[in-house]
């Protein structure tokens, strides 16, 4: 996510070198003989961004519908694996090594490899949007043909805020925000705007069964530094480096790394296989802008219902709400037992012995209440809260903290 826009010339520059490296792989290739990938890939941080001819970028333009094997998208009104969806794109004859992860063998194979990958550009950019919430914005992917929108939770901010959501094309549409898992940076959103017609959504693919292997080549896709005329969705291509799996949650995936090369404004924008399948949305990017994490689709399944009905939970790494009470031993109510010096519960007013009755109009009756009013917001928030001081009902203004990590 991004609160400003970066430099046109930096990002121009960094489009054609992203997208255009297999395609200069290929051009090294065919002056120098079979030279090995690895060696053409290592030598990508050392050199300067070369000029693109009008060949190669002619070689790179989105492709027609007609030229595409993908089948047509059906209409789906839930998250689903089993949807076709409008991406998809049947693997070329020769590539099943290469898409499982080897290296392209021949000059043929690498030909072949930068046609998929065009493939997959031009049907992706049809369903990759940009995010606008506020003054910040990211990017997002439509996933059902009624029009939900996946994204990163931080780029979402908070359940039901008004939003816009802009096509490659520039055309805008509202939106709300509905749904978060904040623990896996997982965001929903709704395009609130009727068109006539189903939206385009992406095709869903899986990681859990293991349809994603590390050193798959992928190909992600974002609006850095927001949308911008003329220029569409940004695509860059690379490789899976790592699937972070959880032992205490039966090997179920909750991280992925790549070598895409992500930069601000891309998160939240989708990470498709060769296949134009949905395995990922773009999270944070690395200490190395070619180290990137992001949040498995499965992820998005297991969440589902819950960010559909709006609910928001869990904290964003690093960004934990507090507001600094604590609660008695052995009594369930949302009395104040205990609070922190100097927080923001303290600088707010509230004193132990308070009885918390609602936070934002909405009535609690337990601790546990109170403390899911606060992990739903987010740190600089402002929680109203209705407490009871002896005689007196007292309104309170409580600015939400951050946690010492």
């Amino acid at each position: 996510m991004t609160h400003s826009a970066i430099s046109t010339s930096r990002t121009d520059v960094h489009n054609v070198w992203a997208t255009t490296r297999l395609s200069l792989a290929l051009v090294c290739l065919a002056l120098l003989g079979s030279v090995p990938l690895e060696s053409v890939r290592g030598q990508e941080a050392t050199i300067a961004p070369p000029a693109v001819s009008s060949g190669l970028r002619e070689s790179l333009k989105p492709l027609s519908r007609s030229e595409l094997s993908s089948p047509a998208g059906e209409a789906v009104q839930t998250l689903s694996a089993t949807a076709r969806g409008d991406t998809y794109v049947a693997l070329a004859s020769g590539l099943d090594s290469v898409f499982r992860g080897g290296e392209p063998r021949s000059l043929a194979e690498l030909k072949l490899l930068e046609l998929q990958q065009s493939k997959v550009a031009s049907v992706i950019e049809r369903v990759t949007v940009n995010v606008q919430q506020g003054s910040a914005q990211g990017s997002g992917v439509l996933i059902t043909a009624d029009g939900y929108v996946l994204t990163a939770a931080h780029v979402a901010g908070k359940p039901n805020m008004p939003a816009q959501v802009v096509f490659s094309d520039g055309t805008r549409y509202s939106a709300t925000t509905l749904g978060m898992n904040r623990d896996k940076d997982a965001g929903l959103l709704k395009i609130n705007d009727e068109r006539g017609q189903p939206w385009p959504f992406a095709t869903i693919g899986s990681v859990g069964d293991r349809d994603l292997r590390e050193g798959q080549w992928v190909v992600a896709a974002g609006h850095p530094g927001g949308w911008k005329a003329g220029r569409g969705a940004v695509i860059r291509v690379g490789r899976v480096l790592a699937i972070n799996r959880s032992t205490a949650d039966r090997g179920r995936a909750h991280t992925l790394f790549t070598d895409c090369a992500l930069i601000g404004g891309d998160s939240g924008g989708p990470l498709f296989t060769l296949e134009g399948k949905l395995v990922g949305i773009h999270s944070r990017i690395g200490t190395e802008i070619t180290d990137n994490m992001h949040v498995p689709i499965d992820v998005f399944h297991e969440s589902w219902e819950r960010m559909v009905r709006g609910d928001a939970w869990g904290s964003l790494p690093g960004y934990r709400p507090v507001i600094g009470v604590n609660g008695p031993k052995g009594d369930d109510r949302p009395l104040i037992d205990s609070v922190v010096p100097r927080s923001p519960a303290a600088r707010g007013g509230l004193a132990a012995g308070d009885l918390v009755l609602s936070i934002n109009g909405v009535n609690i009756s337990t601790f546990e209440e109170l403390k899911l009013g606060v992990e739903a917001s987010l740190p600089g928030d402002v929680l109203v809260l209705t407490v009871q001081r002896e005689a007196q009902v007292l309104r309170l203004s409580i600015t939400v903290g951050v946690a010492d990590n």
